[in-house]
């Protein structure tokens, strides 16, 4: 079989690359096409996946628009020349016009109940989505749920190892509690008018959580002068390494959140979006706290970030609860590769 895939975003990497491997050990071969953004980049190259750069992406409105209908349209003359028999992504919303151009089906998948302007774009043109079972949403019925978080795809222990000489790399003694704090740019469409952290919460936050322990910044944009010297210069396939030894988590980013709770490292996520992933961790494991994003919920918490990194337990009580949610769900990895297999061999009878 002949997939074109496409990547929007680093999550997504990591999502599809055990996949392609598979897939690829299977006799399948792949397109894959991604945006030209640093850590994808970065990541592809290194996980050694061979890629067509399809740009940056617009800045303002006007711009994602115009880059929307361009890309489309070049996704169509890629697949034209390449001739997938299927199209996979996880609705990054370039797929869809390409795939009924050609008469080939799209299969997505998708985490996030925040895209309904994307979901214009992708539920018209595709045969199955995708969700977890936690998705609080309901796509119609082309909507398909699976026991298990997207980050299971590469977090499982059958792909993830943790290297503990992350640690030295980064100065931090074995059992010394340190922090990493999350902040991003907002500036995705379905962000639009929504904001986090002000530079003085910034520095607030980490000079709070200073009192306890080190604090380690991953930041898309911009910091505060001050804060500067603390950002994180890991190479990207390392952060999961040092997720995975932290203490606490305290950010904006859902992805690294969720990734945060499967490693065994207790989550504060800040933002006025309610993710069923995020809820279904904390409600049942505990290892998410959701906050909104007023002054009262980031005086919350912080207090609660400055609780866990302060207190003994935090990490062994977490990665108990961790445990409990390896067994509950399934290899998202194997469950994709069953399912697109499955799909080439039933595709002329495919309802």
């Amino acid at each position: 079989m002949r997939i074109m895939l496409d990547i929007g975003h680093p999550a997504h990497v990591h999502y599809f690359r055990n996949f392609i491997r598979i897939m690829e050990s299977r006799g399948h071969r792949f397109l894959v096409t991604a945006r030209d953004r640093e850590h994808v980049k970065e990541l592809l190259y290194y996980y050694d996946i061979p890629y067509e750069n399809r740009g940056e992406g617009g800045k303002s409105l006007p711009g994602k628009i115009w880059y929307l209908v361009g890309t489309a349209w070049e996704q169509y003359r890629r697949a034209r020349k390449f001739k997938p028999d299927l199209f996979v992504d996880f609705s990054t919303i370039y797929s869809g016009p390409a795939a009924r151009m050609t008469g080939k089906p799209y299969i997505t998948f998708t985490d996030t109940e925040n895209t309904r302007i994307y979901r214009r774009f992708i539920d018209p043109f595709c045969k199955k989505v995708y969700t977890p079972s936690c998705f609080t949403g309901d796509l119609g019925s082309h909507h398909y749920r699976f026991n298990g978080l997207m980050e299971l795809a590469y977090l499982h222990p059958d792909y993830f190892e943790p290297d503990p000489s992350i640690l030295e790399e980064v100065k931090i003694k074995p059992e010394e509690r340190f922090a990493i704090v999350r902040f991003v740019d907002w500036m995705a469409v379905h962000d639009r008018g929504k904001h986090g952290f002000s530079d003085r919460k910034k520095v607030e936050l980490v000079r709070t959580l200073e009192r306890y322990g080190r604090v380690f910044i991953s930041s898309e944009g911009p910091l505060p002068d001050e804060l500067e010297a603390q950002r994180l210069r890991l190479a990207s396939h390392k952060i999961h390494d040092l997720l995975f030894f932290a203490t606490v988590l305290v950010g904006e980013g859902a992805t690294m959140t969720t990734e945060a709770a499967i490693l065994g490292t207790p989550a504060i996520y800040l933002s006025d979006f309610r993710l069923g992933n995020l809820l279904y961790l904390e409600n049942n494991y505990g290892l998410v706290l959701n906050y909104g994003t007023t002054g009262k919920d980031q005086a919350m918490a912080l207090k609660s970030a400055a609780t866990l990194l302060g207190r003994p337990g935090t990490k062994s009580n977490a990665a108990r609860q961790s445990m409990k949610i390896l067994e509950d769900h399934i290899d998202v990895t194997r469950f994709m590769v069953e399912t697109i297999e499955q799909f080439d061999a039933n595709a002329g009878k495919d309802d």
